[in-house]
């Protein structure tokens, strides 16, 4: 088969590209970030839920954004670990909020839990925890 956009999905960027349209910044305040998400058929699976690997992509996203509410920018961060719990099905169309708090930061680590719940009923869907390590940066 061929696929007229296969130059989109290539481009350097498609990835943010693809996240940005699916997820929008609610609130940013130190050591908490809120977004929304809409499940778009562009990041739906076979069933029109949520794609797993779409879930893993946004709470790396809010996990990262979350962070860096705490960590100065003179250091760097690393994903270490990222780990999700998928405890029930985001249908199609569905509306998400996915709260970021960061759970505990200290010099060299920063742990952070993510949550996505259904904006009308409140019901969680998924919960992810991140772990970054904090490097300052290299001074040349």
């Amino acid at each position: 088969m061929h696929d007229p956009n296969v130059e989109n999905y290539s481009s350097r960027d498609f990835y943010s590209n693809l996240l940005c349209n699916t997820l929008k910044t609610h609130t940013v305040r130190r050591g908490h970030v809120t977004c929304l998400a809409t499940v778009t058929p562009a990041v739906a699976n076979y069933f029109g839920g949520l794609h797993g690997g779409a879930v893993a992509a946004i709470a790396e996203r809010v996990a990262i954004a979350t962070s860096r509410t705490v960590v100065g920018v003179d250091k760097e961060i690393f994903l270490v670990d990222l780990g999700i719990s998928y405890l029930s099905a985001a249908p199609k169309d569905a509306e998400l909020i996915v709260d970021g708090a960061v759970v505990k930061s200290g010099r060299n680590i920063t742990a952070v839990s993510i949550e996505f719940k259904m904006k009308k009923t409140g019901k969680l869907l998924f919960t992810s925890r991140a772990t970054f390590h904090n490097s300052p940066l290299a001074k040349l």
